[in-house]
């Protein structure tokens, strides 16, 4: 009887945390209906001061101002705000006031942001970040595979990879 106890209380909070929402509820309904990357690239002026929610892929993140400056590959979004899909519809940056760091964010690390549009930078869509949220690390195994040697642990036969940071 314990044993069928934990694992049902193991198994509810693991559900429970895959349920937490990507972005605040309140922020989705601030942000409202959804408006397509392409078009919010092309009339930057016309969706200024709009709050809206992108995701992507982490290209690079870089100190600025008082904070960070984080550069996405954008990707489509799920029912979940999960970033989805391996085609990209272009690049975005995102103002964030808080410091985000390199060693996690990742180039490859999945993210969500909700954020103010505040027009272009170097003619790509500008966000003032409201949210940023660290989804999923790379998965370095598909990016280094085939241009990092590895070595094969005797023990495990398992292939394994060392990169310095």
């Amino acid at each position: 009887m314990p044993k069928s106890w934990s694992f049902r209380l193991i198994f509810g909070l693991i559900l429970a945390v895959g349920c937490v929402p990507a972005i605040e509820t309140s922020l989705q309904q601030e942000a409202g209906p959804r408006v397509s990357f392409a078009e919010l690239s092309a009339r930057p002026d016309r969706y200024k001061g709009r709050l809206t929610i992108l995701g992507g892929e982490v290209m690079s993140v870089t100190p600025w101002e008082q904070g960070s400056l984080l550069t996405v590959d954008q990707r489509q979004l799920d029912d979940r705000l999960f970033p989805v899909g391996a085609a990209s519809g272009g690049t975005f940056l995102v103002e964030s006031d808080e410091w985000l760091t390199s060693t996690k964010y990742l180039p490859k690390s999945k993210v969500v942001v909700a954020g103010v549009v505040e027009g272009q930078k170097d003619g790509w869509l500008l966000l003032k970040a409201r949210q940023v949220t660290f989804l999923e690390p790379p998965t370095w195994g598909k990016i280094l595979l085939s241009r990092t040697p590895g070595v094969v642990s005797s023990r495990t036969g398992v292939l394994v990879y060392a990169a310095l940071f």
